[in-house]
């Protein structure tokens, strides 16, 4: 082992940074792959949403991998102002 800093980089680190950074995910459940955005998660389970009408409810040892879809959205930021006068 290699001593030095250490990340546990767990599905539910993974489905926290997607629904923090806005991404949509890919979890792979019992060899099907769903996908949404993150509307809730916690150490027992994950809701993603995909529209407006579907949810998917799902146990968290039950998801074998996780793929972050697309780039976050951009952060906005205040205009410069500029004096020419």
């Amino acid at each position: 082992m290699v001593a030095g800093d250490s990340t546990l980089y767990t599905i539910g680190t993974a489905l926290r940074r997607a629904r923090d950074l806005d991404l949509s995910v890919e979890v792979l459940v019992a060899g099907q792959w769903l996908q949404g955005s993150v509307a809730a998660v916690d150490g027992h389970g994950v809701v993603l949403t995909a529209g407006v009408v579907e949810q998917s409810v799902i146990r968290m040892e039950m998801i074998s991998a996780v793929r972050m879809v697309g780039l976050p959205r951009p952060v906005p930021t205040p205009m410069s102002v500029v004096d020419v006068g």
